[in-house]
């Protein structure tokens, strides 16, 4: 008998039976549910690079062993950013994400005298829960023929599907950031030389220029507090060495990065200056400038605070048989939604 990655074993399920069939889907359904506690609780420990198995505690390893879970094949590095509301138990269609301003002051109060009161005010944003679905034909003759591997395969191909497309999702939310000087960290050049104290000093300048416009914020941002960088793939190895100050070719001028800031590198990032040579969806960068192309550094963020995910419905399977295709229907749906403060974020630049 073949030992698979969901199923146990397989000489207790009838697949001829609808209940046998309503236990394979019931068996997917919590093998997905259980890779997305698997995340979960890794991040929980702050574990985002895996090496070598003594990188896990070892309840969860137990976990990944035994439903196969690689977290590496799952291009999340957006997640990081953004704070995760769970809404799977709260019967609600939105959350709402307001932009509090009060005015708030500390003073001095004497004794007998009372503290003077704020009045709240600011703009409310209501968040929609949409709902994402697709559906995929598991032919009969699979169960029929005992082809048990040829199942798991979609199943888990299902599951990465569900995951890339959520991520093309938020990898074009953070690429449609505001284009204007505000929210665009130019590439500095003045008083340094090589292309790795360019970087160092752009993005240092992009650390200061978000707590400056974070201050009357309420939103917490210190010179300590740690950030992250949404990178894209083709600029890993340039954030590498900045963030290492150091590289064999280039002198770095004893410069550093001076801030608490965690690369997360994906190739979902894309869009480039207009006027290269490639193709795919381009942002136009601020001065107009036609005659280059850049990807910039990263996309540089204050994580959490109002950059929100909310949670709605994990994903869910549904299946009914189609008598006309000698198949079985099998549907997946889920629910989520997200905020992204664009006063949280800034556009690194990696050319003039």
């Amino acid at each position: 008998m073949k030992t698979a990655n969901i199923f146990r074993d397989f000489r207790l399920i009838n697949p001829k039976a609808k209940k046998g069939r309503q236990t394979i889907i019931g068996a997917i359904q919590a093998h997905w549910n259980q890779c997305n506690d698997v995340v979960q609780r890794l991040q929980n420990v702050g574990i985002s690079e895996f090496t070598n198995a003594e990188n896990f505690p070892a309840d969860v390893l137990k976990a990944i062993e035994k439903y196969h879970v690689d977290v590496n094949e799952l291009d999340v590095a957006y997640e990081p950013a953004f704070a995760m509301l769970d809404l799977t138990s709260t019967p609600t269609s939105s959350f709402t994400v307001r932009d509090v301003q009060s005015g708030l002051t500390f003073n001095r109060v004497r004794d007998g005298m009372k503290a003077k009161v704020y009045a709240v005010q600011g703009a409310e944003t209501t968040v929609t829960l949409d709902l994402y679905g697709a559906a995929l034909e598991w032919m009969q003759t699979w169960f029929d023929d005992n082809e048990w591997w040829t199942i798991e395969d979609n199943a888990i191909e299902f599951r990465r599907k569900w995951y890339e497309s959520k991520a093309t999702i938020f990898y074009n939310l953070i690429q449609s950031l505001t284009n204007t000087a505000v929210y665009n960290e130019i590439w500095y050049i003045t008083g340094v030389t090589t292309q790795t104290e360019k970087d160092i000093s752009t993005i240092n300048n992009a650390v200061v220029t978000l707590i400056e416009r974070t201050q009357s914020l309420g939103l917490g941002v210190t010179a300590g507090t740690p950030l992250v960088m949404i990178v894209p793939l083709s600029m890993k190895g340039r954030v590498e060495r900045a963030m290492a100050g150091q590289t064999a070719t280039d002198n770095t001028g004893g410069l550093r990065v001076n801030y608490n800031i965690t690369p997360y590198y994906t190739a979902g990032l894309t869009w480039a200056a207009v006027g290269g040579p490639t193709g795919g969806s381009k942002w136009i960068d601020d001065d107009g400038a036609t005659a280059v192309e850049g990807v910039p550094l990263g996309y540089l963020a204050v994580p959490g605070r109002k950059n929100k995910i909310g949670n709605r419905m994990n994903l869910m399977l549904m299946a009914d048989t189609d008598i006309l295709a000698f198949a079985a229907t099998v549907a997946g749906w889920g629910r989520y939604g997200a905020y992204m403060n664009v006063d949280q974020w800034i556009r690194v630049l990696s050319i003039t």
